[in-house]
């Protein structure tokens, strides 16, 4: 994966001719947002006033933004602002000690003294000036420079990009050792360096993570990287950072492509793509379908793609300033997703509604939807895992989860309907990609087969059948009593969706009984009820299926009834 990232960053520091500060300077905000400079006169040895300008990303070279340590200064006198006097003192002005000690220079010393004798001017004018923006605007702060009756930006000055490159030349050389092999490029070089902080979930801070004695010196032996690399490591984490970022129902991934065999051409044609916004835009516009809730996904144009490259999903949560790990789904074809693909149609035209993961993260979300961040991304994770590399899922894990959220919005009077729904669009999609199986049971032909046979093998069951069937009836016994009562008092017989096989089969005898107390057990209710009957017989004793298992196809059966009730008048009608 790093040698792929690798390969993209040199394809863009080629493609423009990027030199070692154009890959250094990071953009402080993706859109958007306002520089704040404060104004200092070299000339009269002065502080002017603190001016606003709007961010302008052709000037990032003027800027020279580059992100630094949380506790310290960054590389350059240039920071995000979160609270101004913290931010001011801890970025700025302690640049100027520390950096302007070092170099030992008139001119940094200068600045320095104006900072420290108008330290309370500077940071009442910034305060003044941030009560009129909004709270969400990114707010960058810098300095602005008058030498010689001109007004310079730091960026047009040498010695902040000497500085610059110094400071990240001195990080690089910590952990270093001469003439070894980097182990992106596979090449001996000249120095190799053990502490490219490029990506964040690579740390060497705790002496757990260092190998060889927990030594840090020797650090270099875990992750050695030349300058080169570094570099291009990094160009290439800035392009998928702005490119080849999409969002995944509360999380984000990199898509990153990988080249199999064959010249570059194909890599270089999906990257100029994503690196023109003109050519994005048509994009857009050409793709109609999609498998996630990002308007800017492109998978279905990838699906398209030989399988002489593959995609690899990089899920990353950031922490403090950390990066985590969250999944690595390396390696899948074009081919896979295809064939994805391929099955969401079959789902989308059997619901008539479009499917996406967005089915799957109804359930997979949050445990208690009264917690404020999503304790469920693990399981979620691993099932978008099993759908793009054809791992089994096992149908139990599933319906616990199901059956969760089924449960609470029938109980609730929710959107019980929607639920069931979709964990039924759900259960079709991973047995059409072959992710779940059942066992087929042969039986006799019934006038509901087309039914059962629509929604796949998981009918193919009598106690299923019979169960899916006696929830069909009892809907529209519920339907008779809001009808009539305007309420529902059988629901109290349902248990909230936890009956077990003796309360199954106790139910089909009361709701006949209660459709014969409302003289509503005509022809079509009495075939829906002798269909169950048959099945739940032929079931025999002891099912073999969990409360779980039991109710989901139980409220299949409620949310079906308009289908179920639909074939069995039509039969009647055509008979009579």
């Amino acid at each position: 994966m790093l040698s792929t990232i690798r390969e993209i960053g040199k394809w863009q520091r080629d493609k423009y001719s990027k030199d070692e500060l154009d890959t250094l300077i990071h953009e402080p905000f993706r859109s958007g947002g306002k520089i704040f400079f404060i104004k200092v006169d070299i000339d009269t040895n002065d502080f002017v006033d603190v001016e606003l300008e709007d961010y302008d990303s052709s000037r990032k070279m003027k800027y020279i933004f580059r992100k630094g340590p949380s506790n310290g200064p960054n590389p350059t006198p240039a920071a995000i602002i979160t609270e101004v006097r913290k931010t001011f003192e801890n970025k700025i002005q302690k640049w100027f000690i520390k950096y302007g000690a070092e170099e030992k220079n008139e001119f940094l010393g200068k600045i320095r003294d104006i900072l420290n004798a108008n330290k309370d001017s500077i940071i009442k004018s910034i305060q003044k000036h941030i009560k009129n923006l909004n709270k969400k605007d990114g707010k960058l702060l810098t300095i602005k420079i008058k030498q010689d009756n001109e007004w310079k930006y730091i960026g047009e000055l040498d010695i902040f990009k000497e500085s610059l490159r110094r400071i990240e030349s001195q990080k690089t050389g910590k952990i270093s050792v001469n003439n070894k092999v980097c182990s992106i490029c596979g090449m001996q070089k000249v120095l190799v360096s053990g502490d490219v902080n490029v990506f964040k979930f690579y740390t060497i801070d705790k002496l757990g993570f260092i190998t060889g004695g927990f030594d840090k010196n020797l650090a270099w032996k875990n992750f050695p990287v030349c300058p080169e690399c570094k570099l291009e490591l990094e160009e290439g984490k800035k392009f998928l950072d702005a490119k080849l970022n999409f969002k995944f129902y509360g999380l984000n991934y990199y898509l990153i492509p990988k080249l199999l065999i064959g010249d570059k051409v194909l890599l270089e044609e999906i990257l100029n793509i994503m690196s023109d916004t003109l050519k994005t835009i048509n994009l857009k516009e050409r793709i109609k379908k999609r498998i996630t809730n990002d308007e800017n996904e492109i998978l279905e144009y990838l699906s398209e793609k030989k399988d002489i490259l593959t995609l690899n999903f990089l899920f990353l949560r950031k922490d403090q300033g950390a990066e985590r790990i969250l999944l690595m789904i390396e390696d899948v074809f074009p081919s896979r997703i295809r064939k994805i693909f391929a099955i969401k149609d079959q789902v989308d035209k059997l619901f008539n509604e479009e499917f996406n993961f967005g089915k799957i993260r109804t359930f997979f979300s949050k445990s208690d939807e009264n917690k404020r961040d999503s304790d469920l991304n693990k399981y979620f994770l691993e099932i978008v895992d099993s759908v793009f590399k054809g791992k089994q899922l096992d149908f139990a894990f599933l319906l616990k989860f199901y059956m969760a959220v089924i449960r609470k919005e029938f109980i609730n009077d929710g959107y019980f309907t929607f639920r069931v729904k979709d964990a039924l669009m759900n259960t079709v999609f991973f047995e059409n990609l072959g992710l779940i199986t059942f066992e087929e049971v042969k039986m006799e032909e019934s006038i509901f087969n087309d039914i059962f046979i629509r929604y796949g093998k998981s009918f193919a069951n009598p106690a299923k059948r019979g169960i899916f069937l006696l929830g069909a009836l009892t809907q529209l016994l519920l339907n008779k009593q809001w009808a009539e009562r305007n309420a529902k008092p059988f629901m109290k017989k349902l248990k909230g969706l936890k009956m077990d096989e003796r309360d199954i089969k106790a139910l089909l005898p009361e709701v006949q009984n209660k459709l014969e107390e409302y003289d509503s057990f005509d022809l079509g209710k009495r075939l829906i009820a002798s269909e169950a009957s048959k099945y739940l017989i032929e079931a025999g004793e002891r099912w073999n299926m969990s409360v779980d298992e039991i109710n989901f196809y139980f409220a299949c059966g409620m949310n079906l009834s308009d289908s179920i009730a639909g074939i069995a008048y039509h039969k009647f009608k055509k008979e009579e």
